[in-house]
């Protein structure tokens, strides 16, 4: 009894911490604290935010009794941000942890209406406090925070499929944002091209991120959107990161398909996010993840591995393997495109036709029969 309850009193209440952490990241509490040699009383930091006094008391105590601050004893006591976060705390870091902080304030709104979503099936709108720009930035940055501490050891599992490929491979990197995984794909390949395609606002981040960069030779940044159009052709290899969780299947299925249309044959694709079991209850980030997708996506969801095995193997890939299993978003599921049965893509390609003929029949006969129902 006792741990039930402790552990509902721990679930129920860990969004004060969180929410602790937000207005930290909102208001960039610990860069100003950076900006003043790492010291300054309450009174100092609110000034410098634009922010009450008695309010900034109040959240710097609170972020020193959590250990990301500390607290001198005098008078009046001087704060400083706690060395082991100098860098994830500070905005002007690249390795700050800073965008994510920011982007999770915002999710945090939504997740408070999911009662809503929930009793109406709906996404939830939430309330910006950083703007809608801003808002786009933090959510980029926030995917590299995250990738940045994982890449390297993605890419080094990935590393025999990848030196399988041709010397000479070209990459497609789909919704490839500031090109994190872009730029570790062509250090693994010394000899390899990528093409990164994504929204303008993720081609931004990523002209930032290669504007001096050594790579910049190799890598073309081409902006578009994929749910409107297809990919140029001729991949070797197909990077599919944190995407299909946005979609529904036949979504799914028509980004596999056009990435089926851009590979070379014998080209690889590989496709990194939650992979779930048959149950949708494990990994248990997945299935938390798939409540954020509820609130944030008309139709998004996490999908199993044999979800994700149907869909691809509709589109006509072969070889279809958990690659890389994950507790996180960091699961592989990859798969080829080789010789293919022309029934398998006739299948996909009439699913994808039968809604317009069905709409025509349904047009021929009300002509032809004004009350005839079909």
């Amino acid at each position: 009894m006792q741990t039930a309850l402790k552990k509902l009193e721990n679930d129920s209440s860990a969004f004060m911490s969180s929410s602790v952490l937000a207005a930290l990241a909102e208001l960039d509490v610990a860069t100003a604290l950076l900006q003043c040699e790492n010291s300054a009383t309450a009174a100092g930091v609110a000034k410098k935010c634009s922010c009450d006094n008695r309010g900034m008391e109040v959240l710097l105590d609170a972020l020193s009794a959590l250990g990301y601050l500390t607290k001198s004893d005098g008078e009046p006591p001087l704060y400083s941000v706690a060395a082991p976060f100098l860098q994830l705390l500070d905005s002007r870091n690249q390795a700050s942890y800073i965008p994510m902080l920011r982007h999770r304030a915002l999710l945090m709104r939504s997740w408070s209406k999911l009662s809503f979503a929930v009793k109406f099936g709906e996404p939830q709108k939430e309330e910006s406090f950083l703007g809608e720009a801003e808002d786009s930035v933090s959510f980029i940055q926030a995917m590299n925070a995250i990738a940045i501490h994982c890449v390297q050891d993605t890419v080094e599992n990935l590393r025999p499929l990848l030196e399988s490929l041709p010397d000479e491979a070209t990459i497609l990197d789909i919704g490839g944002a500031s090109g994190t995984y872009t730029e570790a794909f062509l250090h693994c390949l010394p000899n390899s091209r990528a093409t990164l395609f994504d929204l303008p606002i993720g081609i931004s981040q990523a002209k930032k991120r290669f504007h001096n960069s050594a790579l910049k030779a190799r890598v073309t940044l081409l902006e578009g959107d994929f749910t409107k159009t297809g990919f140029p052709h001729g991949f070797d290899f197909a990077w599919i990161s944190a995407i299909i969780h946005q979609m529904d299947r036949m979504e799914s299925r028509s980004l596999y398909e056009k990435t089926f249309q851009a590979l070379t044959r014998g080209g690889v694709v590989a496709i990194r996010d939650f992979v779930m079991d048959e149950s949708r209850t494990n990994p248990e980030a997945g299935a938390l993840f798939g409540v954020n997708m509820l609130l944030k996506t008309k139709h998004g969801r996490v999908y199993t591995f044999r979800e994700i095995e149907e869909d691809l193997r509709m589109v006509g890939f072969t070889d279809v393997r958990h690659f890389l299993p994950s507790q996180t978003m960091s699961a592989v599921v990859t798969a080829i495109k080789g010789d293919i049965k022309g029934w398998v893509r006739m299948g996909w390609l009439w699913s994808r036709a039968r809604p317009c003929f069905t709409e025509l029949r349904i047009v021929w006969y009300s002509a032809k029969t004004p009350w005839t129902m079909v």
